[in-house]
């Protein structure tokens, strides 16, 4: 297991970003793709070819390979999208990433599982029509080698003192999916920040067994999404470390944390980079422990 982090502690400037995490003590990345959506959407492919040519080009100068990437985002659900996207282009979207991520040498693209419409539906028909989505990607999975993890949302309020269920924001409902789609090229990402906003117990990520690809590792206060480094927040970190050696995780500890470096002078960063490696080391350690046991 090899201790990584998102590229979005230092925003979208990938140049600056790479060098000062490798020589922060970081042994992977992950690249967001949705920082750099806005931009990406106005670009042709040949652009966009050219620029993930040259990203891999700074991480291999620096030895460092991506092991995930954070895909592009549709928006809350299916039927409300973020500006400038609709159903077919944040198909293209997704297909374009899948190609990105082959370029990057990225074997895993974290995508979010969502509701259909602002009405509402049943988990069955959320669940059809993700399905019927997400295996539109198979033939560009298959031709590139990438595969698609499908991360763990929160529940969110609806209006005051209400709470508009999410689709797969429990863990039996993301793993009901990943087992529809029935597909090598599909797995789950851990989001445990998610996870302990929506009051999951640590132990209940045993649950994905070998389904678990990625992860975003990430503190909060139970409440809101702060993206936060371990020991910050209230997360139970000895248990989820257990959890993880339970199900033989075979992934990389990515950190999603850039709420606790971005506020960082930069004079300040690479020492707090350091500080997240070294809290990264002893979670790993912990793991270790729980191997010799």
């Amino acid at each position: 297991m090899n201790i990584s982090t998102s590229l979005n502690v230092f925003g979208t400037d990938y140049e600056q970003a790479i060098p000062v995490c490798k020589a922060a003590g970081f042994e992977a990345l992950d690249f967001n793709y949705w920082d750099h959506q806005k931009d990406v959407m106005t670009k042709s492919w040949e652009e966009e070819e050219a620029w993930a040519h040259r990203i891999r080009q700074v991480a291999d100068e620096n030895g460092l390979r991506f092991t995930q990437m954070h895909g592009p985002v549709h928006g809350r659900l299916f039927q409300q999208m973020v500006p400038g996207l609709d159903i077919d282009s944040f198909l293209t979207l997704a297909k374009r990433s899948l190609k990105t991520a082959s370029i990057l040498g990225v074997p895993w693209v974290v995508f979010h599982s969502s509701g259909v419409s602002v009405e509402g539906e049943s988990n069955r028909e959320a669940k059809e029509f993700n399905v019927k989505f997400f295996q539109q990607l198979f033939p560009v999975m298959e031709h590139t080698g990438v595969g698609i993890a499908l991360e763990n949302f929160y529940d969110r309020p609806a209006r005051p003192h209400a709470v508009r269920r999410t689709y797969c924001a429990l863990f039996d409902e993301l793993i009901e999916l990943i087992d529809a789609l029935n597909h090598p090229l599909v797995g789950g990402c851990l989001d445990t920040g998610h996870a302990h906003e929506q009051g999951i117990h640590p132990n209940e990520i045993r649950k994905f067994g070998n389904r678990l690809k990625a992860t975003h590792i990430n503190d909060n206060d139970g409440v809101q999404d702060q993206h936060l480094l371990p020991f910050q927040g209230s997360i139970q970190w000895a248990s989820v470390m257990s959890a993880l050696h339970d199900i033989d995780y075979k992934g990389d500890l990515t950190y999603e944390t850039h709420q606790s470096i971005r506020v960082l002078p930069n004079a300040l960063r690479e020492e707090g980079l350091r500080y997240a490696v070294a809290i990264g080391q002893y979670l790993i350690g912990l793991k270790g422990e729980l191997a010799g046991a």
